[in-house]
C-alpha cells in the first residue's frame, strides 16, 4: 500500500461521496474494485468517517425519509436497507424518529392512485391491497389504508 494508492482511493471515494451518501458496505464495494488491498479499503473508510464524509446514520435516515416520502412501507424499507448493508437496529431507530403513520401512508398512496377509490369493485380492492403488500405495507396496513381512503373519498363526496 503507497501512499499514492491511498490518496487516490481516498480521492475516489470522496467523489462518491458528493453525489450521495453510501453505507459502509457499498463504499468498500466500490473500493474493492480500485483497490486490491483490503487495509487500504479499511484505511480509507476509516478516514471517511473521521472526518465526517462517511455515516451509516445519515445513510439509514436519507434512505427512510426517502422511501416513507415516496410512499413505500416498512418491509420494503428493510429490504433497501438490507441490500446496503445497514442494520436492522439503526432502521428501526430511524423508523422510531420518523414517527410514520404506516395505515394514513397507505391511504395517501391509494388516494393518489385511484381517484374514486369507493367505486373499486371487489377484484379491484384486491389489486389495490395486492398493490400496497408490494410496496411494502403489511397486509393489515394494506387492508386498513383501503378502508381509510374508501371513508375518506366517501366524506369528500
Amino acid at each position: 500500500m503507497t501512499d499514492s494508492s491511498l490518496e487516490k482511493a481516498f480521492g475516489y471515494a470522496v467523489r462518491l461521496l458528493t453525489k450521495k451518501d453510501y453505507s459502509v458496505y457499498e463504499l468498500s464495494q466500490k473500493l474493492r474494485s480500485r483497490c486490491r488491498d483490503e487495509d487500504e479499503v479499511n484505511a480509507v473508510i476509516e478516514r471517511l468517517q473521521e472526518l465526517r464524509y462517511q455515516s451509516d446514520a445519515r445513510c439509514a435516515d436519507m434512505l427512510v425519509r426517502h422511501y416513507v416520502g415516496n410512499g413505500y412501507g416498512r418491509l420494503r424499507i428493510f429490504y433497501e436497507a438490507k441490500m446496503k448493508g445497514l442494520s436492522r437496529e439503526l432502521i428501526t431507530s430511524c423508523l422510531d424518529e420518523v414517527g410514520a403513520d404506516w395505515n394514513g401512508l397507505a391511504r395517501d398512496v391509494l388516494l393518489r392512485r385511484y381517484e374514486h377509490p369507493e367505486s373499486l369493485e371487489y377484484k379491484e380492492r384486491l389489486k389495490a391491497v395486492a398493490f400496497l403488500v408490494r410496496r411494502g405495507f403489511s397486509q393489515g396496513e394494506a387492508v386498513a389504508g383501503l378502508k381509510q381512503a374508501v371513508s375518506e373519498s366517501l366524506r369528500n363526496r
